[in-house]
Formats: structure tokens, C-alpha cells, sequence
């Protein structure tokens, strides 16, 4: 671990590492479900019906099944004895899943103090978000419904939960179970590692509820890990500003200081004038993203406000685009490009989309390779060796081999 006055702590190469090596693995300190609607506070499954649950005789916490019941902790069992729990209907359940991640981390002190103690060293951005509309939330949604439940304010006070709920916001990783179930999690070593739009690594959660970090690129010895925080195919401005927003940082990182994204042009629209390749001068230090636009080859320049605007258009426009056909992807894609640079972030998730798609309904095997081709160099550079790119690689070969082996076939036939 390492310090910097830019960046805080961060974690550093102690040796040289290969692409796709496990670096770290760690089992999480406080964990929830993601959902929005009443699910189990154990496995995160959503049910429907509230007869569907199963309610612990004692806390009167709500789970799938008995079996789930009877993996929770009896420590916390003992703590949720404590509050005016109601079960009476599915909203009362939501409330309760939206805030028991929050719950846990406030027991944590009672039921697992040397994790409670790794949690508050985290950042919490308590100055940046006093006054805020996440802290006015904060204290709508959670402050009010903790007090109606009978959580103790001598004992636990606003300022505890404001904490805590900034410490989740900075710190807790989302994953998806095999299974597609979203869940909230904090890794205290593992929320050390701080962020790049190039990452070096990418990181997968197993059934055993474990973070485990795998090198997507080559590190050297010294070298600073890395994740991305944020969505590695979003667009610079996109990226930069959920950073601030959530994080409260404006990334440096060499990506985002480079105009054409490490000659990727994500972020890039087409000239009006000559369909050359227009970008953006980011600006290291200014929260302002309205720079203009100018033309790479004829210099034309447009104001930021009139992408903003295009970008917009095409938004609403996808909006009514069914996801799920490939005639109607491939033909807004065709579209877009008119307007878009070929490997532009809106166009890159089409095609991601399209090769899902295909690979799913095994059909169009030569525009699965032509897809690939496309979108495999971009993502190599921006991600490493990421699932995305592996997901790639796969559909890929797949596709190749079902190419020979139609070939075959038909110079058999040939022969025959």
C-alpha cells in the first residue's frame, strides 16, 4: 500500500504480474442485496407474494426459504430483536431491503468488530456531500425509516448513518450473482484500489461471496492497481462526471486527459463538414466540461452543446429500438454511423448487443467474426484482457469453427 497526495492510498505491484494472474481475493466485510422491490436479505432472490416469504420466528427478518434463514448470523439476529420490524406487507419488505445493507454496517460494532473497525477507515466524503441532494435522500429514505423502526438515536446518531451511507457510496463494489441477482458489498482491502479509464485489472465476485482481482494487462513491479470505478465504455464526459458526482473526483487518468481516448475516438462524432473526426480538449483541472469541439482535419469547430444535443437525439431515438431484434439493431446501427465515428461508445454497445444476440440464436456466424473484429482491438485497449474481451475472443472462435465446419459440409456434399 502506498500514498499519494493525489490519489490517497492505493495499492502497488510488490512484483511482476502476468495477464490473468489472481492478485487478491477477499471476503466482504457487510454485504446487501441491490434490489429495489422485497427480496430475500440472504440469497437476494425477489419474490412476489408475500406468502412467498419466510419470516425468522425471532427478528422477524424476511428470507426465500428456511434454509436461508438459518445461515444468518445469530449476532445480527440478536441486534434486529431490537427493532419494531413490520411484515405485514410487500412495501414494508422493500423498505427493509432497501436498508439493511445500511443496518449492518451500523451494527457491525456488535457483531463483527474487527470488520467495523476496517470500514471506518474508509473514506466517507462526509464534507463534499453535507447539504447535498445524496444526504437529503439520505435522510428521506433511510434516516426517517430507521427512526420509525426504533433504531436508538442516543445510540446511533444521523451523523453515523450520514457516515455510514457515504462510506457505502464510496466504497461498496456491485456484482451479479451467477444467477443475475445484483448485490452491494464492502471489500475494505480490496476499496484501497483506486480508479483508471484504463484499468489493469477486472475483478468477479464468486458463490462463496468472495472478490477476487485478475490482472487484465501485464504490471510491473511498482506499478499502482487499478479498477475502474465507472463504466469503461461510456464516453469521457460521462465518465467524468459520475466520477465527481459519486466519487468525488475529477479523473486524471491518462485516458481522460487524451482527446482521442488512447486513439480510440469512443467519445468521437463525425465533422459536418468533411466527416473527419471531431474531439474535445479535456481540461485537467475544470469540473466545466462545455469545451467546444473542433474537427481533427479541417479544424471546423461546433459548440459542446450541439453534441450534447445530438447525443440526446440519439438517446430518445434508441429508446424506441427493440433491444432484442437484430434487423432493427443493424439498422439503427447504419444509421448512426453517418453521424457517429465507427468505433464511438453508443455504436460499440450495439454491437455488443448484435453479437449476444446472434451467438444466443446461433445464426449470422460471419458478422459475429466482422463484429468481433471490430469491437476485440478497441476493448484489448481500454479494458486489457476483460470479460468483455473474453466474452469476444469466445463468440469469435465460436463462430470460426461453425464457418469450417459448414465449409466442410458443403465440399462434402460436393463431392458426394
Amino acid at each position: 500500500m502506498k500514498y499519494s497526495e493525489e490519489s490517497g492510498r492505493g495499492l502497488i505491484a510488490n512484483r511482476n504480474i502476468k495477464t490473468g494472474e489472481i492478485i487478491l481475493e477477499e471476503t466482504a466485510a457487510v454485504w446487501g442485496p441491490k434490489a429495489s422491490g422485497a427480496c430475500c436479505l440472504q440469497c437476494s432472490l425477489e419474490l412476489c407474494e408475500l406468502s412467498s416469504f419466510h419470516f425468522c420466528s425471532l427478528c422477524h427478518l424476511h428470507f426465500c426459504s428456511a434454509k436461508c434463514c438459518s445461515l444468518q448470523q445469530s449476532s445480527e439476529c440478536a441486534e434486529m430483536q431490537k427493532l419494531s420490524i413490520n411484515t405485514d406487507s410487500l412495501e414494508s419488505l422493500s423498505k427493509l431491503t432497501l436498508a439493511i445493507l445500511v443496518i449492518r454496517c451500523l451494527f457491525l460494532p456488535l457483531t463483527a468488530p474487527q470488520d467495523s473497525i476496517k470500514i471506518r477507515l474508509l473514506q466517507d466524503h462526509m464534507e463534499e456531500r453535507k447539504g447535498t441532494k445524496l444526504q437529503k435522500l439520505c435522510q428521506e429514505f433511510l434516516v426517517n425509516y430507521l427512526r420509525d423502526i426504533g433504531l436508538d438515536q442516543k445510540q446511533i446518531s444521523n451523523n453515523d448513518i450520514y457516515q455510514v451511507c457515504g462510506i457505502l457510496d464510496s466504497n461498496a463494489f456491485e456484482s451479479k450473482t451467477f444467477d443475475g441477482v445484483e448485490n452491494r458489498a464492502v471489500f475494505p482491502l480490496s476499496a484501497m484500489v483506486n480508479s483508471s479509464c484504463l484499468p489493469n485489472m477486472t475483478h468477479v465476485t464468486r458463490k462463496d461471496r468472495k472478490m477476487v482481482f485478475v490482472a487484465s494487462r501485464d504490471i510491473q513491479e511498482g506499478q499502482e492497481l487499478f479498477i475502474c470505478y465507472t463504466g469503461t465504455r461510456w464516453g469521457n464526459i460521462t465518465r467524468r462526471k459520475h466520477l465527481l458526482l459519486t466519487k468525488h473526483f475529477l479523473c486524471r487518468c491518462p485516458r481522460c486527459l487524451d482527446p482521442t481516448e488512447c486513439g480510440t475516438f469512443i467519445s468521437s462524432i463525425k465533422c459536418p463538414d468533411c466527416e473527419g473526426t471531431m474531439v474535445q480538449e479535456p481540461q485537467s483541472d475544470s469540473t466545466e466540461f462545455n469545451m467546444p469541439w473542433h474537427c481533427q482535419k479541417c479544424r471546423h469547430e461546433i459548440e459542446h452543446k450541439k453534441v450534447v444535443a445530438i447525443e440526446t437525439m440519439i438517446g430518445q431515438m434508441l429508446k424506441l429500438v427493440n433491444k432484442n431484434s437484430t434487423h432493427h439493431l443493424e439498422q439503427v446501427s447504419r444509421k448512426l454511423k453517418r453521424v457517429l465515428t465507427s468505433h464511438h461508445y453508443i455504436l460499440l454497445e450495439i454491437y455488443m448487443n448484435l453479437v449476444t444476440l446472434y451467438a444466443k440464436n446461433n445464426e449470422n456466424q460471419e458478422r459475429i467474426v466482422e463484429l468481433c473484429d471490430i469491437l476485440i482491438p478497441v476493448l484489448q485497449k481500454l479494458e486489457g484482457l476483460s470479460k468483455a474481451v473474453a466474452f469476444m475472443l469466445i463468440a469469435r472462435i465460436g463462430s470460426q469453427v461453425s464457418i469450417c465446419r459448414a465449409g466442410n459440409e458443403e465440399f462434402l456434399k460436393s463431392e458426394i
